[in-house]
């Protein structure tokens, strides 16, 4: 099961306008300022063919609010952790427990195959030996958009946000009800050609004023694999998409 994330309504109409296209043709939108959607919110969330959303309804009604205008609320509940950034396979060794179902249940399923090279782009503190025995015996499995049993899974591949302990502060919202969470947006690490997307370097939650809003739901929170800890797979950089072709 995949829940939900709720965005604005701007953001909702960016992400559903660039969903199908590749990292060509979104250059191509790019190169007229009449279609240009890099500045929009949405633009930088997690494909739409793989990550459910929604626009956050009109009555919705917000029981709590972390924005990044509140430093000491938002840095103790909000962070995007650098062990956790880019490709992770499912017998990564320093991944916390029961990661791959968190990020299940709230993202959705990995944009790319995990035999589309995406071996070589494993976190530097995530990486292990995979087994590509299958695809070196059948080359064909080679696609960016078909996964192979065959292959250890791919369990995320972009930008992990993590927000931690909502579960107490959401302890007398009706389930109906949503959490609103400002996501800052280092577009420093999410372009193409980036060298420094592979390193340890830290994300910059600071850096700019762009930044995404989601809304989780009560509920969705509450019958998640762990409410304390929520990861979600859920800002994409233009490597990823470009495929992992290199």
């Amino acid at each position: 099961m995949t829940v939900t994330i709720f965005v604005t309504h701007e953001a909702w109409k960016t992400s559903q306008a660039i969903k199908d296209y590749d990292y060509y043709d979104r250059c191509t939108l790019a190169d007229d300022p009449t279609t240009d959607p890099t500045g929009k919110e949405g633009y930088y969330l997690k494909n739409a063919n793989v990550m459910k959303t929604e626009p956050i309804p009109a009555t919705a009604r917000i029981a709590l609010t972390i924005l990044r205008s509140d430093s000491a609320l938002h840095s103790r509940h909000i962070s995007v952790p650098t062990n956790l950034r880019g490709c992770i396979f499912t017998k990564a060794l320093n991944t916390p427990e029961g990661y791959a179902e968190i990020i299940k249940y709230w993202t959705g399923s990995t944009v790319n195959s995990n035999v589309g090279n995406s071996a070589y782009y494993q976190n530097q503190t995530q990486a292990y030996q995979i087994d590509l025995s299958a695809l070196e015996a059948d080359p064909d499995l080679f696609s960016q958009w078909r996964s192979s049993d065959k292959v250890d899974a791919l369990v995320s591949e972009g930008v992990v946000v993590a927000i931690t302990s909502l579960d107490d502060l959401i302890a007398d919202a009706e389930g109906g009800d949503f959490v609103e969470i400002e996501v800052p947006i280092d577009d420093g690490l999410l372009g193409l050609d980036n060298g420094e997307f592979m390193t340890q370097k830290a994300y910059n939650l600071h850096r700019g004023e762009r930044s995404e809003r989601i809304y989780l739901q009560v509920s969705d929170i509450r019958n998640s694999p762990d409410p304390a800890r929520i990861y979600l797979d859920l800002l994409r950089y233009e490597e990823g998409d470009y495929g992992f072709y290199y």
